[in-house]
């Protein structure tokens, strides 16, 4: 076994007890994970109070640098848990080894639960092909930037950082995902000037691939030179802002640039875990579940614990009648998959599938980790994120499974209240809403075009329209952050909601102005 449990000091006989319990029980859940073909990450599970728990969830790391909008987010979700408003049933960082976190005042059942879901996690963490470039590390490398930004602190005064901080955090998600290593300012421009001269080169009569290696008439250094007054930065749009700022915006200082690279690289950490929401929730789900059934059949937990994690897997999967639940819909996709190749649908689901021409399998019943199905969920797991697992798997049942309808608020007449009602439940406009909403990640694209703009220095940002506008209130909110990290004038070209017009939003330090192209 890999899995490891560290309990807190034990003070009595009953912690002493009950950390034998659950050490016990990890071991049959490790078992029972690997017997079903799940791959996780050494875990390693530690008891901890709920103030601790609460904690790092509101810091996402363990060790991460102190920024008030954590403290807040801490006083949030512990209010809510002191007065039982909710719960945080699970914590595990995405590491190698994984770390995991049970809250002390749970009951033993409760704790074995979310081992059994952490190891669909930690499977996943491991497997899916989003987190490939995941650096593993990421609790020692957030520990050492705290440490850095503790010193800054120190010496430039914790205001200054806190303002910067504020900044780079209102754009974090404003990165590249596809370009994780970013060359430094001097190595991108060399670079860039590079490109811009051969692009530049006219072709001439025998012209080969090695002309780059001789000189032309005047120096070298001139000819780049003249490129470079030609060259645009960035050449092409860019869609890091945060690592274009942190190399080329013109006034910040070294401190300056490493708070940005900072909250570049831990953004770039957390953006596989957003692009898999659903899928990872919905993965952990599906496992606990089997293991915590099979853990059951085996005579492993009591009646009374069987009965009580069923309670507990009913609150976690229960749908929200408003929003998504990412463990109750990645659980039925999961499902869905599993019943269709085990050929174990409905009568009518077979059927409906028959007559669209779609093949079906006969029944298997034998135990799943010999399935005809287990092949593909692992397939299905490995080689998605959010939008492509949805536009490969959600049909019609798994629409009609999960009773999933779109909603408009309708007034029935002036006389009465707006009310919710039934819109469409077409399963192809739903699955192409849920697809459309996590277009890059869910977060507006915008471009850096040029951080010459006006040949003045100023920056030039441009929103992909896809026909939505930017929010007005986002725009005048965060242009103040991007100026106070260029602290030159700030444009952002968008278009109205039609599509017909196009609004160049200005940032000069002093004041939002919004004008048409």
């Amino acid at each position: 076994m890999t899995g490891e449990f560290q309990p807190q000091a034990a003070t009595n006989h009953e912690y002493a007890a009950e950390d034998q319990e659950l050490e016990q029980a990890l071991e049959h859940i490790w078992d029972i994970a690997l017997e079903n073909h799940l791959d996780p990450f050494p875990t390693n599970f530690e008891v901890a109070p709920a103030s601790v728990v609460y904690q790092i969830g509101a810091y996402g790391i363990p060790g991460r640098f102190s920024h008030w909008t954590y403290g807040r987010a801490y006083r949030q979700m512990k209010t809510q848990y002191d007065y039982g408003l909710s719960k945080i049933y699970e914590l595990v960082i995405n590491s190698n080894p994984s770390q995991a976190f049970l809250l002390e005042n749970n009951p033993p059942i409760d704790n074995k639960f979310v081992m059994a879901h952490v190891l669909g996690h930690t499977d996943f963490f491991k497997n899916n092909a989003t987190f490939a470039n995941t650096r593993r590390d990421m609790p020692e490398a957030a520990a050492r930037s705290a440490m850095r930004i503790q010193s800054y602190e120190d010496h430039e005064g914790r205001m200054a950082v806190e303002q910067t901080l504020d900044a780079a955090l209102a754009i974090e998600q404003h990165i590249d995902p596809y370009h994780i290593h970013r060359l430094d300012r001097n190595e991108e421009l060399k670079q860039w000037r590079a490109q811009a001269a051969k692009n530049a080169k006219p072709a001439r009569e025998g012209d080969s691939e090695f002309d780059d290696l001789l000189p032309r008439s005047g120096s070298v250094e001139q000819n780049l030179g003249r490129q470079a007054l030609a060259m645009m930065i960035p050449p092409a749009p860019d869609q890091d802002l945060l690592g274009f700022i942190r190399n080329h915006a013109p006034y910040l200082e070294d401190w300056q640039r490493d708070v940005v690279d900072i909250v570049r690289s831990e953004s770039l950490y957390f953006y596989p875990q957003r692009r898999t929401k659903i899928m990872n929730e919905g993965w952990a789900a599906y496992w606990h579940k089997r293991i915590m059934r099979e853990m059951g059949d085996r005579g492993l937990i009591t009646d009374a614990e069987n009965e009580a994690w069923w309670k507990l897997h009913s609150g976690v999967v229960g749908p929200n009648p408003r929003s998504i639940n990412p463990y109750y819909l990645g659980m039925k996709i999961y499902e869905y998959i599993e019943d269709y190749y085990n050929g174990t649908l409905t009568d009518e689901e077979t059927a409906q599938l028959q007559k669209e021409g779609v093949p079906t399998y006969p029944r298997y019943d034998g135990p799943l980790k010999d399935s005809p199905a287990m092949p593909h969920l692992r397939e299905a797991m490995m080689y998605n994120d959010d939008q492509s697992f949805i536009r490969n798997y959600f049909n019609k049942i798994i629409a009609d499974r999960t009773e999933m309808y779109i909603y408009e608020e309708r007034r029935l007449s002036p006389y009465h209240q707006p009310e919710m009602v039934v819109a469409d439940d077409g399963w192809l406009r739903i699955r192409d809403m849920l697809t459309k909403s996590m277009d890059n990640n869910g977060t507006p694209r915008i471009d850096v075009i040029n951080g010459d703009h006006s040949r003045a220095g100023e920056l030039y940002l441009k929103h992909e329209f896809d026909g939505r506008s930017l929010d007005p209130q986002y725009v005048e909110k965060t242009l103040p952050y991007i100026h106070a990290l260029w602290r030159r004038p700030v444009h952002i070209e968008t278009r109205e909601a039609a599509g017909n017009k196009v609004l160049i939003y200005t940032y000069d330090g002093k004041k939002v102005k919004k004008h048409t192209k």
